[in-house]
């Protein structure tokens, strides 16, 4: 196991501090595809829900 942690008051070097310091260029995601339209909720949703916590209710049940 580790015994060296590096904590609050570990001083740094300069070369960790240069490193941490270090501006880096910011790149674009340009080939992302956003969805047009946002999605609601629908009644067949919460049917769905439903029917997924009965059966999940069931198995309980039955190791039990």
């Amino acid at each position: 196991m580790k015994s060296e942690v590096m904590g609050v008051g570990t001083p740094l070097s300069k070369k960790d501090l240069k490193e941490l310091l270090q501006e880096t260029k910011e790149t674009l995601a340009v080939d992302v595809k956003f969805n047009s339209g946002d999605r609601t909720f629908s009644h067949l949703d919460l049917w769905n829900l439903q029917k997924r916590q009965k059966s999940a209710m069931a198995m309980r049940r039955r190791l039990m």
